[in-house]
């Protein structure tokens, strides 16, 4: 497995694997006790908890001639201004991990608001 750091300093590689193996499975993401982690094929991605500051979901959906398609991403602001667009399979999983990180994390900011609008 191969982990690249999405924001912050770099986790010593043998601690991520044991996290990650331990953590809290929901689809694509994987919940840890200090880090939140996103696998895509072999890349997983990974960020602690303390530097995300806003999460949320964002559907996106499309025609494909008489099929309408729909993909689900979490979005993930982190404190260096980043915007990381994760996609997910279902958004039951996306809404579970929203849930999770509204629960546990009460530094995160959960639910998108538009320009202007206040929360």
């Amino acid at each position: 497995m191969w982990f690249a750091c999405i924001c912050g300093v770099e986790r010593d590689k043998e601690e991520l694997q044991k996290e990650y193996k331990e953590a809290k499975v929901q689809g694509e993401v994987r919940l840890g006790t200090g880090c939140f982690f996103y696998r895509y094929f072999i890349k997983i991605r990974y960020v602690a908890y303390e530097e995300i500051l806003k999460a949320y979901l964002r559907e996106e959906s499309g025609e494909s001639g008489e099929f309408l398609l729909k993909e689900y991403y979490l979005m993930i602001e982190t404190r260096d201004g980043s915007l990381h667009k994760l996609r997910l399979e279902r958004d039951v999983n996306a809404k579970s991990v929203l849930a999770y990180l509204e629960n546990h994390y009460e530094h995160i900011a959960i639910g998108f608001n538009r320009p202007g609008q206040s929360k």
